[in-house]
Formats: C-alpha cells, structure tokens, sequence
C-alpha cells in the first residue's frame, strides 16, 4: 500500500496552520512530502514541529489505511505532545483514536511493553513510575534493610562493599557525604533482567550477577528491587529495562507493533538517551521492518539531562531544515558560530525572517554590568526594547525574557553570579510532578497550566495515597486467578470510600467526601490563601481518612503532615507600570520557544566561572601558538572549544541566543571582556556600557 501526501492537503494545512502563507518548495515541502526512512537536522526556528504537524495533517486525511496500520507519533518533553496535540486534536481528532498513538518515549514504552512486562514477571502494573519516589525507595533500602558487618565477623556485607564501591577514590569527605554517594550509585544502578547483572557507571560495568561468587549479594539486591516492581513502583529507566527483558522473550510483540504503526515520527531526538533510542530501533528498524521511521532534532542542542561532547543520536540518512523563521539574518550569523558539529558543512544556521516594511535589524547588544549594578539589568533590557519600539509591535505577544544557565546554586555566598542573586529568581516547579514529601507541597505545587480542577483533585488524591503508603497499607487484589497484596492507587481508594459504611453520631457517605474534595480542590485554584485549606485536609487525614483505614499514624506520616509552609515560587510575569511583562527564566525551561527579544545573562554555573570565559579555556594539552590562535563564537569566528565545560557553553548558548526574533541582548560582567571590545564591535554587536560607566563614576565620587 502506498500512500503519498497530496498537495491539495498541503494546500489546506497551509490555511489552518500558516495563516495561508506557503512553505518554500527547497526545504520544507520536500521534507513534508518525504516518506521515508529518514533522519531532519532542523535549526532553531525553523519551524520543525510545525512541518511535521502538517504532514501528520496530510497523512491523517487518509486514515483509516487499508492494513489496519496507524500512526506513532513520539517526543521527549510532555510540552511538544501537548503542543502537537494542541494544534492537531480540532482539526483530524481521528489521529487520536486507534490504532494511532501519540505520546512521549516513556509513556509508549510503559503502555505497550513496561506494563504488561510487569504484569507478566510480577503480577502488578505500574502504579508510580516516578525517579523521586524510586530515590526515596533506595534511600529506604540503605539506611533500614542493608546492615553493617558487626565486630568480629569477618566478611564484610553488602552495605560494606556498596559504601566502599560508590566512595573509592573519593578523598577526604564527611560521613554524610560518603552515605549520599552511595545512595546515589544504588540509584543509578542498571539491572540487565535477560543476562542476570547488575551493571554500574557510564560504560555497564558488571558489580554482581547470578552466575558467580556474589550470587548472594546480587540476590540481595535483585529481591528489594523485585519487591518495588510487584508493588508497581518503577524509575523511568526501568520501564525501559523491563521493555527490553520483554522484547527478549516475546519477539513477537515487535512484529505486531511494526504491523499497527506504519509510520513512526519521533521529535526531539537530541534530548534522547542511547538506551531510549536503542529501544525504539530494536521494536522498529531491523531489515524486516516495513515502518517508516523520520527522527528529527538538532544534536547542538542536546542540552537536557546532561551536556555531552556528542548526543546519543547518530543521524543516517539526513536531510536539513537549514532556513530559520524566527531568526534575523545577523543574528542568524551569529548563531551558525554557536554550532558544535556541522554536519559535511551542510547544515547552517541561515536567518529567514522577513523584515517588515521601514524595519530595521536590530544590532545584538552586549550590555556591561558590574557586581553592585547587576540589580539594574531588568530596567536595562526594558529601556533597550522601548528604545525599539518592539513593546508595540505585534510580535511582543512572544514575550520577552530574562534567561541563565543557571538559575540558583548550592554555595550562593561566594559572590559568583546566578538568577536567584541576580533577580531573586527562586525555581518554579515545571516538570509537573505527582509526589512530594509533604502534604503542604501536594496543595500547592500542583500543575496550574490545565484550566480545570482535575489537576488540584488528583494531587489530593495523590497526597492520600501518599499517607496510605506511609503507613504501609495495602489492597488484596485478584491478578490472574491469585490474591496479592498491592499498594492503592486512586482508584482502589475511590473504590474503598464508596463502599465504606461509617457508623457513628453520623454518616460519612462518598457523596459527602466528593463534596469534600470539590471544595478543597475549587479553593485551591481560586484562594491565595493555603493555609485554612491545608488545615482542613489536615484535620480529615487524623481523623475520618485514619478511622477508615484504621491508621496509626506513624511518624513518617505525622512529618508528612506536621506543618504548612508557603512554597517559595517566583511569580512568572514581573508587570510594571507600563505594562511590559518579563519572565526570569532558565535556558532550559525556555528551549523550543519563541520569544520577541532575550536577554542572556552570564552566570556561574557549578565552578565560579562564566561563559565568556569557558569559551575561551584552552585545554590541558594546548601549546602556547595553539592558545594564542583560539577563536570565539562570540566574535563571529568559528568557534574552537575543546574542553568540556567550553562545549556546556558553547551549547547553552546556541540554544540561549536562537530564542529571539527581534532583539538578543548579552549581559556580562564588565571585568570578563574589558579587554575585547573592539573584537565585540568589529562582530557587529552594540555596546551598552551605562551600567558599568555609573559604577565607575560612583567609585570616583566616592574617592
């Protein structure tokens, strides 16, 4: 069966979608026309996500195919599925539907291979797979279930060696540190189900396995993690262990997986991990396949988890997106230095926004501030956007943005430079988590972006789930013909309250409890005030919720709930007498976005030293003629980082500075570049020095 994308389709997507513009017939029609097995390097703003949302609209315009088969379509962040399904869902809501799936890599991979992997070796689906509460389980599993060797035995026990393996080499650091380092090498540990190991560090080094003199200890390990896995608590990765123990011995799963998704279009590729990329080409790209795959991405921005010289993705058969909508071509320019690979020279940043009639370019600024003037960068950035109008034009509902590397830092009194220090940025909670530690973050931290009180009315829930795990109770449940003990889930608590009869002065019925939660969850959204809710719901957990499940509250419970503390959370818009909003901002949580002008602010980021200066680190092995021939990115020369905290910045930056459509602004601190500004103004950037001129003139006065 062979399907093409018609271009009367194309016609209609350009319609809805580019407000009737049209997509060039060099690069994108080309792209959106391709079906075939392919890997797109796309730029920044080059529109990437809107091109494979119009061929998802082309190709949904044939549905259903004759072969039964449907659609996958998968990305990174939940933000891309949302944005993806945002724009498509109105439009062909029969994309959404069987046998299509569109969703993140982890929740294909739990859907059709971790959960019924689980079910099948443990008799549970999944019920929290979450990294936090796994840390919790570990941190659990070290302190109260691994015991030191006692006095006068003489082999030494797990706990021992553990400790010993995760702090080897580690010099002089305290007790509390050592016991946090081995908490941490426990979490990161990789456990191969199909070969029997368990692997640890970046290269899978075998630490135990069945077959061998530390059986024992493998064993010790494996029943703990097992007993996670039949209580259906499982870290994102491994979802993706259990996958692949399932592919191994259910080959036929991959076949039926490949007959249902005759296309598979996968978005953002460079924030992939090897063992996520491993685990779609194992399901999808053997010779026998007949899916089509197209992966898209940009490896210069693989900035996610951690920055890496190379990403795991290795691009075959490319294609390029190289022309960017968002970027000015001067800008533009400037960016394409940024690059970290480029790809046989063939993929550059080239700047395609169209100016408007009258308008002129905008100059990239370098604005110079010092320690004592760094206050004064806010009013700085909204003095240079009014100075160009850009308040007043149409674009400035992509908003305007402060961003940094880094947003707050552990050691804040060494006077090295971060968000939080500069604009009393304090992080807001963005990975829209299920589970804290407290009942005061449960009722506050919510996810504030959905428009209902879904989001509030299951984060309550969760918080009581919470409590009942706290105090270790548990459901009878029938899997396949066998009664086992599992932790509740929201819905095994529903399940209990309806049919709870409470017999008493009075009748708690399940309408009453839905009433209860109604109310806590609507004065949760539409109240500032938090505290009297949290009393209340405090007060239903001692007493109703604890008669109910006949609970002791235990002293992890009682922590759980002991107090209310107002969460620290920066409002997101900073609105001033004008009208002219700026949001503070991390680099990472602005990538993918749009905005009409940025200002990127150097901070310290782990090490007391600033981007301006990482790019220019030489490395370890530079001769003094190789140190002297180094060139900066920031001065429009292709760039020649080398070492790894050079490359972190390299790559912040490329994804940093690409945000905006109109105005880029750089602050950095006077002393760092003091002695390149020529360089800086040969490169075509404007220098806007007033903050570091004030504080001179200050000192002087002062002498």
């Amino acid at each position: 069966m062979t399907i093409e994308i018609e271009d009367n389709h194309i016609k209609e997507a350009e319609q809805i979608f580019i407000n009737g513009n049209t997509f060039d017939e060099k690069e994108r029609v080309p792209f959106i026309k391709n079906l075939e097995t392919c890997d797109l390097l796309a730029v920044p703003g080059s529109g990437k996500t809107t091109a494979l949302i119009v061929k998802l609209y082309c190709l949904s315009k044939q549905l259903p195919y004759k072969d039964g088969s449907g659609i996958l379509v998968l990305a990174h962040t939940n933000a891309t599925v949302d944005e993806i399904e945002k724009e498509l869902k109105k439009h062909c809501p029969n994309l959404f539907e069987y046998p299509n799936f569109i969703g993140t890599i982890q929740s294909f991979v739990n859907k059709f291979l971790a959960n019924p992997a689980n079910l099948i070796k443990y008799d549970s689906y999944i019920v929290k797979n979450d990294d936090d509460i796994y840390k919790k389980e570990v941190a659990n599993f070290y302190y109260n279930n691994l015991e030191w060797k006692q006095t006068g035995e003489t082999m030494q026990k797990l706990k021992n060696l553990l400790y010993g393996k995760a702090n080897h080499n580690r010099g002089n650091i305290s007790t509390k540190e050592k016991n946090q380092n081995t908490i941490d090498f426990i979490y990161y540990l990789n456990f191969d189900f199909i070969n029997r190991k368990i692997l640890y560090g970046g290269k899978n080094t075998t630490l135990y396995k069945y077959e061998g003199a530390a059986k024992e200890h493998y064993l010790e390990i494996t029943n703990w993690k097992e007993n996670l896995f039949r209580n259906g608590i499982l870290s994102y990765k491994d979802s993706f262990s259990l996958a692949k123990w399932y592919l191994h011995n259910f080959p036929k799963v991959k076949e039926q997986l490949q007959h249902r998704f005759k296309y598979v279009f996968i978005d953002e590729m460079q924030d992939l991990e090897e063992y996520q990329i491993d685990i779609i080409d194992n399901v999808f790209f053997d010779k026998n396949s007949k899916t089509i795959i197209q992966r898209i991405g940009d490896p210069n921005q693989s900035i996610y988890n951690r920055v890496k010289d190379e990403c795991d993705w290795k691009p075959r058969n490319i294609k390029y997106l190289n022309g960017s909508i968002r970027l000015s071509a001067k800008n533009a320019e400037l960016i394409n230095c940024f690059t970290y690979r480029n790809e046989e020279d063939k993929f550059q940043v080239i700047g395609e926004r169209k100016l408007l009639k009258d308008e002129k370019e905008i100059l990239p600024h370098l604005v110079l501030f010092t320690s004592e003037t760094k206050g004064q960068l806010k009013s700085k950035f909204e003095e240079i956007i009014k100075n160009h109008n850009l308040h007043k034009i149409e674009e400035r509902n992509k908003g305007f943005r402060i961003i940094g590397w880094t947003g707050e830092r552990a050691n804040e009194g060494d006077g090295n430079l971060c968000l939080h220090t500069i604009f009393g940025y304090n992080k807001l909670d963005k990975t829209k988590k299920e589970d804290f530690d407290t009942l005061s973050k449960y009722i506050q931290l919510f996810n504030k972006e959905k428009q209902t009180l879904e989001a509030v009315r299951k984060s309550i829930l969760n918080a009581l789930i919470a409590v009942l795990r706290f105090e270790d109770k548990k459901i009878i449940k029938k899997i396949r013909g066998r009664e086992v003990e599992r932790f509740y889930t929201k819905s095994d608590l529903i399940e209990f309250i309806k049919n709870y009869n409470y017999e008493g002065d009075y009748l708690i019925t399940y309408e009453i409890f839905k009433d209860k939660l109604y109310n806590w969850s609507f004065n949760l959204v539409t109240s500032k005030n938090h505290k009297p809710i949290f009393d209340s719901i405090k007060n239903f957990i001692e007493n109703q919720f604890k008669d109910w499940f006949d609970l002791k509250l235990n002293p992890k419970t009682q922590l759980f709930i002991l107090e209310f503390k107002e969460e620290n959370r920066i409002v997101k818009k900073i609105i001033n007498e004008d009208q002219l909003d700026i949001e503070i901002a991390t680099v990472h949580s602005v990538k993918g976005q749009t905005h009409c002008a940025t200002m990127y602010v150097e901070t310290a980021y782990k090490t007391p030293i600033y981007e301006t200066l990482k790019l220019k680190e030489p490395s370890k092995n530079s001769t003094i003629k190789k140190r002297e021939a180094k060139t900066i990115p920031l001065f429009k020369q292709t760039h020649s980082c080398e070492t790894p905290s050079g490359i972190e910045a390299l790559k912040m930056m490329y994804v940093g500075f690409s945000r905006p459509t109109h105005l880029l602004c750089f602050a950095v601190l006077g002393e760092n570049v003091k002695d390149d500004l020529e360089k800086f103004k040969n490169a075509g950037w404007k220098i806007v020095d007033d903050l570091v001129t004030i504080y001179s003139k200050s000192q002087n006065v002062k002498e």
